[in-house]
């Protein structure tokens, strides 16, 4: 009798864990299966564009608003020196003695120091914050020097900015060394293989040879830039005095690209293209601000975290600060298209 009872007893038990358990499941796939909350890119208002030779520029403003408070470009107080314990090709120490959060951009220069390197990625930097920051090499033939570096807001061209962006992280300097020895004999030369020797290079030729971008338009955030008739990049800021602050450097590294693909097609391209590209932009879904808690920094006055995306050919990558009491916004952001003849070609 008694075995009967508990019997029963068990088999109650293992009913109402079997209930439990499909319960449990049933809502935990109910969760998992519900999309996620998701940022979305700003919608992107894409002006008419202006044909340069093979190089067409289209002005973007966004729908975001608002100041972030932040400084960029030579407005920002940032010292640059090699790591306090030696320094490595791949790190640099950078300080904020600026009031403001500073925005220090992927592929800007950081001259001087052992070698000449470029920032591998957005960061922000608090006021009176310092921290180490990954960089590239771009002077393959020198080590050795000054333990400081100087810094101009001046960019690598966008030939070689590109690779920051690939999906191969693997060998990545090695390719940016091939990309930069690329527009050896065309800029310039340099015995070190510099990147900034080439880019001086190329803005004497551009003395004698004047080249200028559209002037930047009121309220204006970003571009769009097509060579050869086909889409290359967008690159866009969260409001338009951070876009002013790197635009004039932004047309000194395009000179660059422009000498080495000097026999591409001078065909415009076409602003209907363009605007699908924005659209398609504008639809990607980026991960929510603090899904990952690891990957956002805290500088008090605002939080910033850095993303990347892949959605096809196209690479997406930048910053989204958080300030209080607002919704959070992206500082920078650069969409590449990787398919395209002069970035897949190298």
């Amino acid at each position: 009798m008694f075995m009967c009872k508990l019997d029963s007893l068990n088999l109650l038990f293992d009913k109402r864990i079997k209930k439990f358990a499909s319960l449990t499941f049933c809502k935990f796939y109910n969760i998992a299966s519900r999309e996620r909350p998701h940022m979305r890119i700003p919608q992107l208002h894409i002006g008419a564009g202006t044909q340069l030779g093979s190089l067409t520029v289209f002005p973007v403003w966004t729908n975001a608003s608002g100041q972030l408070g932040i400084s960029t470009g030579t407005g920002s107080h940032l010292e640059v020196t090699e790591l306090a314990s030696g320094p490595q090709v791949g790190k640099l120490s950078i300080s904020n003695h600026g009031t403001k959060p500073a925005l220090l951009l992927e592929g800007e220069l950081l001259e001087g120091g052992h070698q000449h390197r470029i920032c591998a990625r957005d960061v922000i930097l608090g006021a009176g914050e310092s921290r180490e920051i990954d960089t590239f090499c771009v002077e393959r033939g020198r080590w050795g020097g000054k333990n400081s570096h100087s810094r101009t807001a001046r960019r690598a061209p966008l030939s070689v900015r590109a690779e920051l962006h690939g999906p191969q992280p693997g060998s990545r300097q090695g390719r940016i060394w091939e990309r930069v020895s690329r527009h050896q004999g065309v800029s310039g030369s340099s015995p070190t293989g510099s990147l900034v020797d080439l880019l001086n290079a190329s803005r004497n030729r551009t003395i004698s040879q004047p080249f200028r971008l559209p002037l930047p338009l009121e309220g204006q955030r970003g571009v769009i830039l097509g060579l050869g008739g086909e889409a290359l990049m967008i690159e866009v800021f969260g409001t338009h005095s951070l876009f002013l602050r790197h635009y004039g450097q932004l047309a000194d590294a395009v000179v660059m690209d422009l000498q080495l693909f000097a026999t591409m097609p001078e065909a415009a391209t076409p602003a209907q293209d363009v605007r699908q590209v924005a659209a398609s932009l504008s639809n990607l879904r980026v991960a929510r601000f603090g899904d990952d808690v690891f990957t956002v920094r805290d500088h008090g006055t605002l939080k910033s975290e850095s993303f990347s995306v892949q959605n096809g050919c196209q690479a997406v990558t930048g910053i989204r600060v958080a300030l209080p009491k607002r919704t959070p916004q992206f500082a920078h952001l650069s969409a590449w298209n990787m398919e395209h003849p002069s970035i897949a070609s190298v």
